[in-house]
């Protein structure tokens, strides 16, 4: 037992300073900044902005007259078409977007999909679109293609700085910052400080090293890339996207000085189904790509790196959490003979904890000239409850190896209430 708890102790260690020094190094490295458009390189022409809608009657009803007036605020520097996937719809949607398109037949096209082929996840539903917008003889090197959820807030400077980063540059994907607006709740709260900061950061640093991935909300690729690449149906298709483009030759960049607001989920059962499935498409991106990834001749050594630790955290956190928990029950022993010792060792870690929460705070503060969290409520929120927000996530990756183990590969529709 003494071996044991040894062993686990070490683990536990490592794991810890492995954490802390990537913290740092992404609070305070210089190479970690918003990357600069500033050569103009080529133009694009048209935009053909993606919207899945798979029973979004409500969230449509409401933001389609907003969103069809972008087309007029873009036409200065893009023609923008708003392409919407309806995969099945049951409560109303198919019929409103057809009401809609009826009325604005240039500017919104509608992909109906139908079971047995509809309602088998987001990656197959967008490259059904793919392949019927390649069919209506857009010009693909001249064309980009956006991809936003239904119930996304945003305005035409977000679209303008996007075909600026792609005109001003070489990429053929750009992701941008994903900002949570219903920020009502610890949850919604955590999960801003995980997308708007966290991930900000890291994705700066992808950048840096070689390439971006795609994150969900708010990607955008030129359609020669999505003609190339193409989605395929893993858990998490925006991960799988990115690697096969990577090892084709992609390669993306990260947006973080303007957003798109996405409404974050309120239910703690839902968030876990929502990471679960995350979490189970990393899984099998590394078991399809893992050894493609290692073996190619295309990626820098940096990027197959900071890829496959990325893709193995699952795995690791296995071990991680259980070592955790061991020395937390192990340092509360301890205090029976040393109490002194044991509280000083916990207050050491919880400051240095709250002191890389708020650090990284500061950092994005400033690289994205102060648009992102700033009420003070959340932000001390957001230092000292974020751990709490762990701890309550760290058991998905054994539910996910679980799921994947038995062959458990259903998608479900995440629902934000």
């Amino acid at each position: 037992m003494r071996y044991f708890i040894a062993i686990m102790l070490i683990i536990s260690g490592c794991a810890f300073i492995f954490d802390l020094c990537f913290s740092l190094y992404l609070t305070f490295s210089q190479h970690i900044k918003q990357e600069k458009y500033s050569h103009f390189q080529r133009k694009f022409s048209t935009l053909l902005l993606l919207i899945p809608a798979m029973n979004e009657y409500s969230t449509l009803k409401r933001d389609i007259p907003g969103l069809l007036t972008l087309h007029d605020k873009c036409k200065k520097f893009i023609d923008l078409k708003l392409v919407f996937i309806d995969d099945a719809s049951s409560d109303g949607t198919t019929e409103l977007l057809d009401e809609w398109s009826q009325s604005n037949p240039e500017n919104l096209y509608i992909i109906h999909r139908i079971k047995p082929n509809a309602q088998q996840g987001k990656g197959p539903a967008l490259q059904d679109a793919i392949n019927h917008l390649l069919k209506m003889n857009f010009p693909v090197k001249q064309t980009l293609v956006g991809i936003i959820d239904a119930d996304s807030h945003f305005d035409s400077n977000y679209l303008n700085k996007v075909v600026n980063a792609f005109e001003n540059s070489n990429y053929d994907l750009v992701q941008t910052r994903v900002d949570v607006y219903n920020t009502v709740d610890n949850l919604t709260i955590m999960q801003n400080f995980e997308l708007s900061i966290y991930n900000g950061l890291l994705q700066m640093a992808r950048t840096n090293w070689g390439t971006a991935l795609a994150s969900g909300n708010g990607q955008f690729v030129t359609l020669t890339m999505a003609e190339k690449v193409g989605w395929s149906s893993s858990l998490l298709e925006d991960c799988e996207f990115s690697l096969k483009g990577l090892l084709k030759g992609y390669y993306g960049t990260f947006l973080n000085t303007v957003a798109i607001r996405q409404e974050g989920i309120t239910n703690l059962g839902k968030l876990i189904r929502q990471r679960t499935r995350w979490c189970q498409g990393g899984l099998q991106c590394l078991k399809i790509y893992g050894e493609k990834i290692i073996k190619s001749d295309r990626i820098s050594a940096g990027i197959k790196a900071f890829i496959l630790l990325f893709l193995l955290v699952p795995y690791v956190s296995v071990i991680v959490v259980p070592s955790s928990i061991v020395s937390v029950i192990t340092l509360i022993a301890y205090a029976r003979y040393n109490l002194g010792a044991s509280l000083a060792i916990i207050l050491a870690l919880l400051l240095t904890e709250y002191t890389i929460n708020g650090l990284m705070i500061k950092k994005q503060w400033f690289e994205t000239g102060f648009s992102t969290v700033s009420n003070p409520i959340e932000i001390l929120r957001i230092i000292f409850s974020f751990g709490i927000y762990r701890w309550v996530l760290s058991f998905i990756p054994y539910r996910s190896i679980g799921r994947e183990l038995i062959g458990n590969n259903s998608w479900t529709k995440t629902s934000h209430t």
